[in-house]
Parts: structure tokens; C-alpha cells; sequence
């Protein structure tokens, strides 16, 4: 038995550990390639994150106006927007558990290590702001990365009367991550070197198309 698939996936995402420090809930948008070779699968996910969920209001306390407002180069008031941006990306491996060894519905339980990558992006009102000009941004975006590992489990559906073929599962995203920058502005201080633990919970849905299928009895399907 042999297939290979690639899904489509929404992931929407809870931070919990230090991630959560600084975000709350964010989106994931990505794709996942499985070679499911016997039952057992082997494959690779990449994923956009993305978010407005940023809870560190003190970020620029240093740099705004008592009501947290910045001053442009014009003299006018402005106001920065916070984003999450990130992304990650894993070598997956596992198992499938179908429920017919004739078709390809089933639970499957896989996992992974790999890469991940956040900060926060920060958003101006397209004026002149020296404070966070290319020279600044970087002691206020906190960028960080590190080695991740991940586990899913899934429930795939391909239905035996029409094209319909989803995926809906949870999924847990464990990072050994530290921050890359040298000097946190807001904080007036350098940044420290200790490795940290960033966690993402995830519930995700997607759609799925098969490449191919084939086993020993030469059953096909496209």
C-alpha cells in the first residue's frame, strides 16, 4: 500500500509558556506533504503564523507619550500597530490507523522536528518614525528561533462516493527557542542567552488532494 497527499491547512493557535508572555491566540496558515507508505507515514509541513494578539503594552513606553502616542518626524501624533509573524517548519513521521485497508480514512498520528521562527512586526501609519526606523526596530521586535518539535493527530476523510477528502485535528508545537537580538530597548537592557521553551495548542482544518494511490491488489483511484 502506497499514497501520498497534500493538505491545505487552517491551525488556530493558543500560546501557552513564554510564547504566551508576549502573544495570545494567533492563526496558522500552511501545507503538510505525507508519503503514507504501509501505514506508516513520512512526510514535511511548512506554516505561516500570523496574529494581532500582542500583549506587551509596555514595548514602547520609552519612546511614546504618556498616552502612547509616537511623535513623527513631522511633529504630528502617530500610533504603532503590534502584529505576531512567524513560521515553522517540520520533517514529519508516523502512522496511519485506517478503518479499510481499501481506503484511506483513518486516524493518523505523526510527528516531528524542525523550525520555528517569531517577532513582532511593528506597523506605522506610512509616516516618518526615526524611533523604529531600520537602525531601532530590531530592540523592539524580539525576534527569536530555535528547534521545535511537533505532534498531530488527525482525522482524514476521503469519502468513497464523491471528491470530498478533509482534515480536521489538534496538534502541540514545543520550541527550544532564544532571542536573537542583543539589546531590548524597551527594557534598556541586554537581552539574556538562557534557552526558553515556546508552546503552541492548535486545532486545525484542511482540505486534502491525493497524489496518488495504489496497493497489491492494484486498486487505483484518482
Amino acid at each position: 500500500f502506497n499514497s501520498k497527499i497534500i493538505q491545505f491547512n487552517y491551525t488556530f493557535q493558543v500560546s501557552i509558556n513564554y510564547l504566551a508572555i508576549d502573544f495570545g491566540t494567533n492563526s496558522a496558515l500552511g501545507f503538510a506533504y505525507l508519503n503514507n507508505r504501509n501505514n506508516f507515514l513520512l512526510g514535511l509541513d511548512a506554516n505561516f503564523m500570523f496574529g494581532n494578539n500582542v500583549k506587551n503594552d509596555s514595548l514602547l513606553q520609552t519612546i511614546a507619550t504618556e498616552e502612547g502616542w509616537l511623535i513623527n518626524s513631522s511633529g504630528e501624533l502617530d500610533t504603532i500597530l503590534l502584529y505576531e509573524r512567524g513560521w515553522n517548519s517540520h520533517i514529519l513521521f508516523g502512522k496511519s490507523f485506517r478503518f479499510d485497508e481499501n481506503y484511506l480514512t483513518g486516524i493518523y498520528v505523526y510527528g516531528g522536528i524542525g523550525y520555528l521562527q517569531h517577532k513582532i512586526r511593528l506597523e506605522s501609519n506610512k509616516t516618518d518614525l526615526p524611533q523604529i526606523d531600520e537602525d531601532y526596530i530590531k530592540g523592539y521586535d524580539k525576534f527569536t528561533n530555535g528547534i521545535s518539535t511537533k505532534l498531530c493527530v488527525d482525522y482524514m476523510y476521503f469519502s468513497k462516493e464523491n471528491s470530498v477528502k478533509f482534515n480536521i485535528g489538534v496538534e502541540l508545537i514545543n520550541a527550544f527557542t532564544k532571542n536573537r537580538r542583543a539589546y531590548d530597548f524597551a527594557a534598556m537592557e541586554e537581552y539574556d542567552n538562557n534557552l526558553k521553551t515556546d508552546q503552541l495548542i492548535g486545532v486545525k482544518f484542511g482540505i486534502i488532494i491525493p497524489i496518488n494511490r495504489n496497493n497489491e491488489e492494484k486498486f487505483h483511484y484518482y
